[in-house]
């Protein structure tokens, strides 16, 4: 089976972020394990269900305002076993209205890539993305 990462459209920058979402009645502050143009993981013990759609707010480096953005729960990582390096929490796909505002985004994340990895490990990340 090829590993995940390798099938993956967007390159991930290993960052973390504060996010915000509602769950039930309460608004839920946790922290990002990674962000690419298409997505999150949000390190949590308590991801939303596979499926729920939501609004994920996150203070980002470069931005003077924190950005909303739409997106739905497509995976949950449980407690890892003994030994694991997985961290628990839940992937999130990020829903766009339009290209625009993927386009936005992406451009956003490619920004954060640059001054977080430096050019030159940006450009050997990005380089399979397609």
């Amino acid at each position: 089976m090829a590993d995940e990462r390798q099938q993956r459209a967007h390159a991930r920058l290993p960052i973390e972020i504060k996010v915000e979402y509602r769950r039930l009645n309460a608004f839920i502050a946790d922290f990002t394990r990674d962000l690419s143009g298409g997505g999150l993981f949000v390190r949590t013990g308590h991801p939303l269900p596979v499926g729920t759609e939501c609004l994920f707010t996150l203070e980002l480096p470069n931005l003077p305002e924190p950005l909303s953005l739409r997106g739905i729960v497509r995976r949950i990582v449980g407690t890892p076993a003994e030994g694991s390096e997985e961290v628990p929490g839940m992937g999130v796909e990020l829903l766009f209205d339009d290209d625009d505002e993927r386009r936005a985004l992406r451009t956003v994340v490619d920004d954060l890539m640059v001054s977080h990895l430096g050019e030159a490990l940006y450009r050997r990340l990005v380089a399979g993305r397609g």
